[in-house]
């Protein structure tokens, strides 16, 4: 089903908390009856919208109408389409400049090189789909980066590389009962290796991980999306169709956020993964640390916008 999204403005919306925490991580048995359907996520009527994303965006476009101001990045709200209800969303400006574009460790994916790639009318870090400048795909949840997140022993999904050496995060999608690993060759087994309780994710895992881990995301790329049937938790690697407008393609997960990740707190007017605005009621958005933005020229040098917070540049 799909999932209608906001229009295209300048600061990005919000995704509501939740945090479960799941099966524990150590090992894994190799083998076991996983007894656990691979299906993806099912949500309700394609006929329901999204009323918060509307009545905030209203909310945004009245106050920046009543500015008389142009954001920092260009964006032209009056003019901007949403894709999703019928527009061709050539119209939309937000994101990076082209001539400045947001590199991960020295290289230039598709979430950086200030292009609508996917031809949603939203460009780069604007784009639900992208978690980060290491990112390659617009038009999906996964990275497009050959081999990342691949495996089944999950380091830091948001850092651009995989492998533990860097950040000495590991969660084994094969003890998640939710079978985020499906489509990946990861599927639940369980067993005695399971028994761990967490939490259990070293503290330079913690330190080095979660300044990189959007709001209502946990660090292993489980994150909470909302849909017309209330949130629900998704495996951003579940697979290459899996997105905001097609989340049937997404794997369920059991967040680890209590563990290692960065709870969504809406109330406090912090805009969630996923989202394109601050909730209703809210002039301004907050960030779980670091500052606000509307573009990533508003940042530290080095640092990008996203989800109107500055972050600091992954490794790659």
């Amino acid at each position: 089903m799909s999932i209608t999204r906001a229009a295209a403005v300048p600061v990005v919306s919000v995704w509501v908390l939740a945090a479960l925490a799941g099966c524990p991580r150590s090992g894994v048995e190799e083998s076991g009856d996983s007894g656990t359907s691979s299906g993806g996520i099912t949500v309700g009527s394609t006929s329901a919208s999204n009323t918060t994303a509307s009545s905030a965006t209203a909310s945004t476009s009245a106050s920046t109408a009543d500015s008389g101001s142009d954001t920092t990045d260009g964006t032209d709200t009056a003019s901007s389409t949403d894709p999703t209800l019928g527009g061709s969303g050539s119209d939309s400006t937000t994101g990076n400049d082209p001539g400045n574009p947001v590199d991960c460790g020295g290289a230039i994916y598709a979430c950086g090189d200030g292009e609508d790639n996917d031809g949603d009318g939203f460009i780069d870090l604007t784009d639900p789909e992208c978690t980060g400048p290491c990112d390659d795909d617009e038009s999906s949840f996964q990275t497009g980066l050959p081999g990342d997140n691949m495996d089944c022993k999950q380091d830091c999904f948001f850092d651009g590389n995989s492998g533990q050496g860097d950040d000495g995060c590991i969660w084994d999608l094969r003890c998640d009962p939710e079978n985020p690993g499906a489509n990946i060759g990861c599927e639940y087994t369980g067993g005695n290796n399971c028994n761990n309780i967490p939490p259990n994710q070293d503290p330079t895992c913690v330190m080095f991980c979660e300044q990189y881990v959007p709001p209502g995301c946990d660090c292993f790329g489980c994150c909470e999306v909302q849909t017309p049937d209330g949130p629900v938790h998704i495996f951003l690697n579940s697979g290459p169709d899996c997105s905001l407008d097609n989340l049937d393609a997404c794997q369920p997960c059991t967040s680890q956020i209590d563990d290692c990740g960065v709870p969504c707190l809406p109330e406090e007017c912090q805009v969630c993964f996923g989202e394109t605005e601050p909730p209703p009621g809210c002039g301004e958005n907050t960030c779980p640390g670091g500052d606000t933005c509307e573009a990533t020229a508003d940042c530290p040098t080095d640092f990008f916008c996203y989800l109107g917070c500055c972050y600091p540049p992954p490794p790659g």
